[in-house]
C-alpha cells in the first residue's frame, strides 16, 4: 500500500471529525469577514461588534484549535493499541470530539446574538452561550480521559511529552474559565480579577495548548529524537508550560496593570519565547524542515517566538497601546502556524496536488499582511479607508483558499 492510500484510510478513520472541523473553520472565517463587512457599515443593528467578535473567536477556539488536534492524537493511537483496547479508547476519543463541535456549534448563535449575556426562557433566564461552553470543557476532560487510557500505547515516542504538555496546559487553561464563573457569582464587583481569570484562559490556552500541540505534530511529523536534543528537551517543554500561563497580564488594559503584573508577563513571555525558539533551533538542524509543507508553520511559528521575545524586552507602552498589533501576533499563531499546521497533516496524508495547500499558505500570509495595515508598524502616509476594504479582502482569502481545499480533498475521495 502506497503512502497517500495509507494516508487516506486513515483520514477515512472518524473523517467526519475532521470534515466537521474544516466546515467549522469555513464558518468562524466567515463570521470574521462579516465582522470587517460591518466596520463598512454593512451590520444589522440588532448585531453588535462585540458579540460578532465573540462569536468567531469562540467558535475558532472550540471547532477547530481543538477538535482537530484532539483528531491528530487519536490517529496517533489508532493501530497502536489491541484490538479490544482500541474499540473502546478510540470510540470514547470519537465521541469527545464529536461533543466538543457540537457544544461548539451549539454556542455560537448566542455568542452571537446575546454574547454572554443570559437570554430569555419563559419566565427565566440563562447564559447558554456560557452554559454550552462550559460543557464543551467537559467533553474535553472526556477526551483527556480516553488520551490517558490509551496512553501507554505512545511511551515510545519521543513526542509524546509534549502532547501532555499540551493536554496539562489545555486542563489548566480551563481552570480560569470556571475561575470566571465562579467570580462573577462572589466578588462580580471586582473588574481586574475577573480580567485575570479571562486573559488566564486565553494566555494558557494560546500560549500553552496552542503552541505545544503545534510543536507536539511538528516534532512527530519530522521525527524529532533525542539525539537531535542538544539539551534535554524537557527544559524547554518547561519553559513554555511555565512561562504561558505567567503572560495572562499582556491582554489586560495598560490602565489596570501593576509593576508587578508587567514583570510577571515579561518573564513569563521570555520562557515561553526562549523555550520555542529552543525547539525551532532543533527542528532547523534537523534538516527535515525543508519539506515544503512543513516549512510554513515554522516560519510563522518563529515569527511568533520572535515577536514574543521582543515584546518582553522593550517598553510595554509601544504594544500595549496598539490592538492591532496584538491581533497581528495572534493570528500569526492561530490563523498562521496553527491552521497550515493542521491543514499540512491533512496535507501529508492525502492525494491531492500540493499546490492547493500552498494556496491556503499564500493566502493566509496576505491575511497577515493586511493586520499589518492598522497597527503603528504601517506607515501614516499610506493610511487611508481603503484599509476597511484591504481587511475585508484578507478576511476572505482563507476562507475560499480552505473551502477549495477542502472540496477539492473530498472529490479526490469519491
Amino acid at each position: 500500500m502506497g503512502f497517500h492510500n495509507f494516508g487516506s484510510v486513515r483520514l477515512q478513520n472518524g473523517s467526519f471529525l475532521w470534515q466537521a472541523s474544516v466546515a467549522c473553520f469555513v464558518l468562524a472565517g466567515l463570521t470574521g469577514f462579516f465582522y470587517r463587512l460591518g466596520m463598512l457599515g454593512w451590520m444589522p443593528g440588532e448585531l453588535s461588534f462585540g458579540n460578532v467578535r465573540h462569536a468567531h473567536s469562540h467558535l475558532m477556539f472550540f471547532a477547530w484549535a481543538v477538535p482537530l488536534p484532539f483528531y491528530i492524537i487519536m490517529q496517533k493511537i489508532v493501530g497502536k493499541l489491541d484490538t479490544h483496547s482500541q474499540v473502546r479508547v478510540i470510540k470514547w476519543m470519537k465521541y469527545s470530539i464529536a461533543a466538543t463541535l457540537l457544544f461548539g456549534l451549539l454556542a455560537y448563535p448566542f455568542f452571537l446574538f446575546y454574547g454572554y449575556r443570559p437570554v430569555p426562557l419563559g419566565s427565566a433566564a440563562m447564559p447558554l452561550s456560557v452554559v454550552f461552553s462550559g460543557l464543551v470543557m467537559l467533553s474535553w476532560y472526556g477526551f483527556m480521559w480516553g488520551y490517558w487510557k490509551g496512553r501507554s500505547a505512545l511511551k515510545e515516542d519521543d513526542s509524546l511529552p509534549w502532547f501532555d504538555g499540551a493536554l496539562f496546559l489545555l486542563s489548566i487553561c480551563s481552570l480560569g474559565a470556571w475561575g470566571v464563573a465562579v467570580i462573577q457569582e462572589i466578588a462580580p464587583q471586582s473588574h481586574l480579577l475577573m480580567k485575570s481569570m479571562t486573559h488566564f484562559f486565553l494566555a494558557a490556552f494560546t500560549e500553552g495548548w496552542v503552541v505545544l500541540i503545534l510543536l507536539a505534530v511538528l516534532i512527530s511529523e519530522l521525527n524529532i529524537s533525542e539525539k537531535n536534543w542538544p539539551i534535554p528537551p524537557h527544559v524547554a517543554l518547561g519553559c513554555i508550560a511555565i512561562g504561558a500561563p505567567l503572560t495572562f497580564p499582556y491582554g489586560i488594559s495598560e490602565s489596570l496593570l501593576s509593576s508587578t503584573l508587567l514583570i510577571t508577563a515579561r518573564i513569563g513571555g521570555a520562557l515561553a519565547a526562549i523555550g520555542i525558539l529552543i525547539v525551532l533551533l532543533v527542528l532547523y538542524k534537523s534538516g527535515n524542515w525543508k519539506h515544503r509543507i512543513w516549512i510554513w508553520p515554522i516560519c510563522l511559528l518563529s515569527l511568533k517566538g520572535l515577536m514574543q521575545f521582543v515584546s518582553s524586552v522593550i517598553p510595554s507602552s509601544f504594544w500595549l497601546s496598539d490592538p492591532g498589533l496584538r491581533l497581528f501576533y495572534l493570528h500569526i499563531l492561530l490563523l498562521g502556524g496553527l491552521t497550515l499546521m493542521g491543514i499540512g497533516w491533512i496535507q501529508v496524508k492525502s492525494p491531492i496536488s500540493i499546490r492547493y495547500y500552498q494556496a491556503v499558505g499564500v493566502a493566509i500570509l496576505i491575511t497577515l499582511v493586511t493586520l499589518l495595515i492598522p497597527t503603528r508598524l504601517w506607515p501614516d502616509v499610506l493610511s487611508g479607508p481603503w484599509i476597511l476594504y484591504a481587511l475585508a479582502f484578507g478576511a476572505l482569502l482563507p476562507i475560499i483558499a480552505v473551502t477549495t481545499y477542502w472540496m477539492r480533498l473530498n472529490g479526490s475521495r469519491n
